[in-house]
């Protein structure tokens, strides 16, 4: 399967490899934010609970995955490293 490069599915495939990858990579430094902001917010009602934290971690996993499931079913390939190049696999 060959796939244009100038075409609208590669630059599609490009935009949703690195949203999700981008996602994936920058919900550490969010969360380690949040939660620093949490503890060190001067009028706190209650600690934090381990669902406050899991939560966005796994939105953020369904939305690697689910950007890499679109790539797959549009080009045959499922990026999750977005810089590698779309392999023709003939």
């Amino acid at each position: 399967m060959s796939i244009d490069k100038k075409g609208f599915r590669y630059r599609l495939s490009n935009v949703l490899a690195w949203f999700g990858f981008s996602a994936l990579i920058g919900m550490p430094f969010l969360w380690v934010a949040g939660f620093v902001a949490y503890t060190l917010s001067p009028v706190t009602y209650r600690g934090p609970s381990s669902d406050d934290f899991n939560e966005p971690l796994i939105i953020v996993l369904l939305c690697y995955l689910g950007c890499a499931l679109v790539n797959y079913l549009m080009v045959g390939s499922p990026r999750l490293l977005p810089w590698r190049d779309i392999e023709d696999q003939e």
